[in-house]
């Protein structure tokens, strides 16, 4: 299960007293820098607009989560019924869901409304076949998601970046890159063996 995230247009917001909505997917919209553990590798994300369809929504179970915690339930859409809202437009997924009179509710409404949770995430699922890989003129490395198979939660979120639009795909491919072996010791190695 991979988690991408947003902020900007698609942060959520409150639009009633405690009815809250915003974008979990913003479609052809570069992400930041992101950095695949398994391949030791950073990329940069976009998700095509036609990766989420109304029929993926339509039979998934989709929970609003605070921070992607399983524990910290919000609202949810079965099959496309339920306390959760999904749309699918030209901008992305929108979600709105009123907040329950719950610990998690009082908190997500709070949170949002003194601009502490200013991001909007979700969880998705989906096999490389339904990605293609490119580069970019300057690089770096661009993978297209052409279609979603599984959609997860959706989640206002406090951190919605994963690195900083500062840091460039360089300098973290080669904070990951596997340690040099220092030879130095080669010729402290020589210089011992002519000594004896």
């Amino acid at each position: 299960m991979e988690i991408r995230s947003f902020d900007g247009n698609a942060a959520p917001k409150l639009v009633e007293e405690r009815t809250i909505e915003g974008y979990a997917v913003v479609f052809n919209h570069e992400s930041r820098v992101l950095f695949d553990p398994d391949k030791k590798r950073t990329f940069v994300e976009v998700i095509n607009k036609g990766a989420i369809t109304e029929d993926l929504l339509k039979r998934s179970d989709v929970k609003a989560l605070n921070e992607h915690n399983k524990e910290r339930l919000l609202a949810r859409s079965i099959n496309g019924v339920g306390s959760l809202t999904l749309s699918i437009d030209d901008y992305g997924v929108k979600y709105r869901f009123e907040a329950p009179n719950t610990t998690e509710g009082n908190y997500a409404v709070e949170m949002i409304k003194r601009g502490d949770v200013f991001g909007s995430s979700f969880a998705y699922w989906t096999p490389e076949k339904n990605v293609t890989y490119t580069k970019k003129p300057d690089g770096t490395l661009l993978r297209t998601v052409n279609l979603i198979e599984k959609f997860r939660d959706v989640s206002p979120v406090s951190d919605p970046a994963y690195f900083g639009t500062d840091v460039e795909v360089r300098s973290l491919d080669s904070f990951f890159e596997e340690p040099k072996q220092d030879e130095s010791y080669k010729e402290d190695v020589i210089n011992l063996r002519k000594l004896i």
